[in-house]
């Protein structure tokens, strides 16, 4: 089981995913440049990256479900 350390609430709008606030540089409403067989795959457990398109940071995505993505080193 991972650590909620290691997770980020993003919110979904239609097919795009917004996180409220980097985990990272602390900028605002941030879309995660995410494609659709990323998302179905995050939430089968299939490992995939985000590159934030604010500060360049990269977050390794381990799985996602309906409120958090889960990741493979802390966001909080």
């Amino acid at each position: 089981m991972i650590n909620f350390h290691h997770s980020w609430p993003y919110e979904r709008v239609r097919n795009d995913i917004y996180f409220e606030e980097c985990p990272f540089c602390h900028t605002s409403s941030v879309l995660i440049p995410m494609k659709k067989e990323a998302i179905k795959g995050a939430f089968e457990g299939i490992k995939t990256h985000i590159i934030m398109p604010c500060c360049r940071e990269k977050i390794v995505v381990e799985s996602m479900d309906s409120d958090y993505v889960w990741a493979t080193k802390p966001l909080r």
